[in-house]
């Protein structure tokens, strides 16, 4: 039969036990995650993206484009691996003319509601572009175009608002994407495809795969 001192004992090692899994309302989700009230679930921090097994962050000098970590629009790693501004690339532009450096000669048109143009290169694929670029191959004269926004973490569309990625997805990525794409064309960023979604009510959206 158990003593007295010895069921002490089991109670107090329980009790103890018991107390490392108490619920914290303040740290509910995962490491860099963040818990979303509107959507009633947790959702990878601004500069964080998903994994199967939850969101990593991205490096202090990184953004997040395409559902992965890369340089912002106008920057890219430089012999150490660390994002540097390129001189000239995503400067603001009114035509050619604009555009100093010789890499980077080409005034691409507004894409995010802007009244200036940004300088940047042509190109024949994504290979061509920096990691937060993709190839217009879709226009006349092919460039390098970034989608501001892509990818930002909203809670509804709203979130997204000002920017080239104004649909929210809330149903899996809980990220901003971009919506109103041409099927057919493809004109979406790199990575993803222009799919039909009208038979859920929703406009066309650039997927990584269409249902």
């Amino acid at each position: 039969m158990m003593t007295l001192r010895r069921r002490r004992y089991r109670y107090l090692f329980l009790a103890t036990a018991l107390s490392g899994c108490l619920y914290d309302a303040s740290d509910r989700c995962g490491p860099a995650m963040k818990f979303a009230p509107e959507l009633a679930t947790c959702v990878c921090d601004d500069n964080a993206v998903a994994t199967g097994l939850g969101c990593v962050p991205c490096a202090s000098d990184e953004v997040v484009v395409s559902g992965a970590c890369a340089c912002p629009a106008g920057a890219t790693k430089n012999a150490d691996h660390v994002c540097e501004r390129v001189v000239g690339l995503g400067d603001p532009c009114a035509d050619a003319t604009s555009c100093t450096s010789e890499m980077y000669s080409m005034c691409a048109p507004d894409t995010a509601g802007t009244a200036a143009g940004t300088c940047t290169s042509g190109c024949a694929s994504d290979a061509d572009c920096g990691g937060a670029y993709t190839c217009a191959t879709w226009e006349a004269v092919p460039y390098c175009r970034p989608f501001a926004g892509l990818g930002k973490t909203c809670g509804t569309s709203a979130d997204c608002a000002d920017s080239d990625a104004q649909f929210c997805d809330t149903f899996q990525t809980h990220t901003c994407i971009v919506a109103g794409c041409t099927l057919g064309t493809d004109n979406c960023p790199r990575g993803s495809m222009c799919c039909d979604f009208s038979a859920y009510g929703l406009p066309t959206l650039c997927a990584e795969a269409c249902l």
